[in-house]
């Protein structure tokens, strides 16, 4: 799964060049993007251009009375995207890229808390989360809420000492074709099987990124994994 990712201010100066979109609001920048918060996405709207909008990260399928609870679907397994209710309509016209600069995974120690790795490509470079959205209506005349949930696979070699699952990463040439709602399922997921991911880079980083109240950079600062370190609080 991933649970927490990166977006740092300055990659929010990127976004016109790199998306061809008007750059993201500022408060979608984090060192510690949790679930349940409104996170940046670049999505489609029937037809129109490109855009990026502020979505909740945890889908709420438009089919459902009620909104799922905090942290529920904030993930898809790409491996079952097709067969469950609450995706086959999203893959193949509500997908999206959800911006990003890394994502952190946490490692089982012998002993002591888990120790969290943060998992980026070189120079920090910002990327795209494959993504589904919908939007979800309580009821009529209410404002919809707009959600999203980012697709994931087995872990790859760099990731799966740490954990067995990885978030989706896009080539930046694939991406266009992903948001195209012309191009079919099949197509639009087999651009997953040449995904980034093979580039990731990784560090042991700072327990602080445990607690959701740490939002500094020292999120990201490396440290020394043999040495030890105080627990920084449960995860969430």
């Amino acid at each position: 799964m991933c649970g927490r990712y990166t977006l740092a201010p300055g990659s929010l100066t990127l976004f016109s060049e790199r998306f061809g979109v008007p750059n993201a609001p500022e408060q979608a920048a984090g060192y510690n993007i949790a679930p349940g918060r409104p996170i940046a996405a670049v999505a489609r709207r029937s037809g129109a251009a490109p855009s990026c909008e502020m979505f909740h990260w945890g889908l709420i399928p438009a089919w459902s009375p009620a909104a799922e609870t905090r942290y529920k679907m904030i993930n898809a397994r790409v491996e079952t995207v097709r067969e469950k209710r609450s995706y086959t309509d999203l893959i193949s016209g509500h997908r999206c890229l959800i911006p990003a600069d890394g994502f952190f995974e946490w490692q089982p120690q012998a002993e002591g808390p888990k120790r969290p790795w943060w998992f980026h490509l070189a120079d920090s470079e910002l990327f795209a989360f494959a993504g589904l959205w919908t939007s979800w209506q309580p009821q009529p005349g209410v404002e919809p809420v707009d959600s999203c949930t980012m697709l994931t696979t087995n872990a790859n070699e760099t990731v799966a000492p740490v954990h067995n699952r990885m978030p989706l990463i896009l080539r930046p040439e694939d991406e266009e074709a992903w948001l195209d709602p012309a191009v079919g399922v099949e197509d639009a997921l087999g651009l997953l099987e040449n995904s980034a991911n093979a580039l990731l880079l990784t560090q042991p980083v700072s327990r602080a990124v445990n607690s959701t109240r740490n939002q500094g950079e020292d999120c990201i600062a490396a440290v020394d994994p043999s040495d030890p370190e105080p627990s920084s609080g449960t995860l969430f």
